[in-house]
């Protein structure tokens, strides 16, 4: 049968992949790139329907990261300035479903400048999720700071405005806003920005975020909330320390959901790491994260460790394992989006795959 939204859909994905192929078009600054993931993921104790719990052992497809693909176009106009835009999408290769929109994590169209910086305009990825991801001994994996984060560090934004600054000395910033309502999910204002400081072995950010809900509050920890982090690393050689730590608050309206059973309005999560490189294929990875909530909410330790054996430049071997200790009413989970064991519940979970890029 004849469907002309996968039709439309196949017609450009094939024009834009020629477009970029093409070498008149090469020449206009147009980047095809991607990133494939696929291997195997065992989670254990999840939580059932029928209050028990059960082994999963299942298909691994974005787990260490997101499959995706894009494209970014470049104009120089003159003078250091430039044209930018940035279409990128998400997908899984186990079904080869996006999940979300087409470009649902960047379609911004801007101007970039070598003397004052990148200004874009469209859906981004948040602020903290590659500010979090710099400070995170495992690289905002699936096992990570954003597990215990429960999303909150995590995902694109709608219908912002992204300002990227240029190098300053030592310094950089970020700042990311949208000024009204998002007309498509129940979410209001937002105001995020980040410092960055970098001199030598030692990196320092500092990064704050709110996300309003429909009605301008903050009702929800792990949506509608204010967060706060401070983090670094440092290198010696071959070994690189990491650590962070954040503070999520809401308001006193907020709203019990599973994620969040008693209401809680306050989490802190601190965590501490290292990344070393054995040799020129293998970097083990390595991390300690432990999360509390106020008014009886819980807490959780979440201990993670991995490798990454790069068998070229493009394509990788990845394996992790992860194991969470909840206390009191916490049923947080090991890997992020792998499902909640019950309350108090320990799981462990152990994924591996390979990763290609192009």
């Amino acid at each position: 049968m004849f469907n002309p939204l996968k039709n439309t859909a196949t017609t450009l994905i094939a024009g834009l992949a020629m477009a970029a192929a093409s070498p008149a078009i090469a020449q206009n600054n147009v980047i095809l790139y991607g990133r494939i993931a696929g291997g195997f993921d065992y989670i254990s104790k999840v939580a059932t329907d029928n209050a028990k719990d059960a082994t999963t052992s299942r298909y691994g497809s974005n787990q260490w990261g997101t499959s995706l693909w894009g494209l970014r176009i470049k104009e120089e106009l003159g003078n250091g300035l430039s044209a930018v835009v940035n279409l990128e999408s998400a997908f899984s290769t186990g079904t080869g479903d996006t999940g979300s929109a087409l470009w649902g994590r960047y379609s911004v169209v801007g101007l970039s400048s070598n003397s004052y910086g990148t200004l874009v305009m469209g859906r981004a990825m948040a602020i903290p999720d590659g500010e979090v991801y710099a400070i995170d001994p495992m690289g905002m994996q699936a096992t990570s700071a954003a597990t215990l984060h429960n999303n909150r560090a995590w995902g694109p934004r709608s219908r912002v405005i992204t300002y990227n600054s240029p190098d300053l000395g030592d310094v950089s910033f970020r700042v990311q806003a949208r000024l009204n309502k998002d007309q498509d999910a129940p979410i209001g204002r937002l105001l995020a920005g980040v410092v960055t400081y970098s001199s030598g072995p030692l990196m320092l950010k500092g990064l704050y975020e709110e996300v309003r809900d429909a009605q301008d509050e903050f009702n929800s920890l792990y949506t509608a909330s204010r967060l706060y982090v401070v983090g670094g690393t440092y290198q010696i050689d071959d070994l690189k320390i990491l650590y962070g730590y954040s503070m999520i608050q809401s308001g006193a309206g907020t709203v019990a959901d599973p994620d969040n059973p008693v209401a809680s309005t306050k989490q802190k999560t601190g965590w501490i790491g290292l990344n070393y490189r054995v040799n020129s294929h293998l970097t083990t990875i390595g991390g300690i994260y432990r999360a509390s909530r106020n008014k009886g909410g819980g807490g959780a330790t979440l201990a993670a460790i991995g490798a990454n054996y790069s068998l070229s430049p493009k394509t990788m071997l990845y394996a992790t394992a992860g194991t969470v200790a909840n206390r009191a009413n916490a049923a947080f989970t090991s890997e992020l989006g792998g499902g909640r064991p019950l309350p108090g519940t320990n799981q462990r979970n152990i994924y591996a795959g390979v990763l290609q890029w192009f």
